[in-house]
């Protein structure tokens, strides 16, 4: 597997895969409980291209980065990072709360931003009681909660939070336990921010839309939507009516719909194909 060149970049500790190459680089944004270490599929995927990928204020190598609060405090601190490796050709491809986070570190990035490719994330779902502001509040306290706990091992970790999202897919298990190894300090504590956490997820999925800031300008902008949310019993995260809404606010934006769901997305060969196309 392609190691990447860890050190810290502008405050954040990012991952920095193929940092000789030349032409585009991706600057790959991750989920809300997710760090950098998701994205080595799609280094892989691209060994002739630059993928730098920043752990998140709150998360991972970053656990302790102080950064202004919701997706506008992390924007700010991307846009940090790309400055400061000389990213002056961009393809932001986000996944999940990335995605809703993407639009802003474009605005901030400006005509250095080539295309977003944009992973469940970027389209505002589909209205529903469930994503009002005081449960989303409720329910990720909840979600966030285990992750205050000592796990033995990365295998534990990996089956009592993210066993479901593959268990129709063993073969991506190795890979989960590489997320949970680079996850766990050495207690086997989940390096988070349990309360930036909750609030991340209270502005992403209630805050103001981002992907208007998309509308005008020329940038593509493709969306991959997966047929599952957490795994693979469920409906999709992104509806095929939420999709219509994001093309009516941004009519240039393209879709596809894959066979995966939100966690196994990040090794479907689509994310790779969307970048170098």
């Amino acid at each position: 597997m392609t190691q990447p060149e860890r050190r810290d970049i502008a405050g954040l500790a990012c991952a920095d895969w193929n940092s000789g190459a030349s032409g585009p680089a991706v600057l790959a944004l991750h989920g809300l409980t997710n760090t950098s270490e998701v994205w080595r599929a799609l280094a892989e995927a691209l060994p002739g291209t630059r993928v730098v990928a920043p752990d998140l204020p709150g998360r991972g190598g970053s656990l302790t980065t102080g950064a202004a609060p919701g997706l506008a405090g992390h924007a700010t601190e991307v846009v940090r990072v790309a400055d400061a490796c000389g990213l002056d050709d961009v393809v932001l491809v986000g996944h999940s709360m990335g995605g809703y986070l993407a639009p802003l570190v474009a605005a901030g990035l400006g005509d250095r931003v080539r295309k977003l490719v944009l992973l469940d994330g970027g389209v505002p779902p589909e209205p529903r009681w469930l994503l009002r502001r005081p449960v989303v509040r409720a329910q990720w306290k909840r979600i966030v909660r285990p992750l205050g706990h000592d796990f033995p091992d990365a295998g534990t970790f990996v089956d009592q939070v993210e066993g479901r999202a593959v268990a129709r897919r063993p073969d991506l298990r190795p890979r989960l336990l590489q997320w949970a190894s680079y996850l766990l300090t050495g207690s086997g504590r989940p390096r988070v921010d349990q309360a930036r956490l909750v609030d991340d997820a209270v502005d992403t999925l209630t805050g103001d839309p981002t992907l208007p800031l998309l509308a005008a300008g020329d940038i593509p902008v493709h969306v991959i939507a997966a047929e599952h949310d957490a795994d693979d019993s469920a409906r999709p995260f992104l509806t095929d009516r939420a999709l219509d809404a994001g093309r009516a606010q941004v009519p240039r934006l393209t879709t596809e719909r894959i066979p995966a769901n939100h966690v196994t997305m990040l090794f479907h060969e689509s994310a790779p194909r969307a970048v170098a196309a």
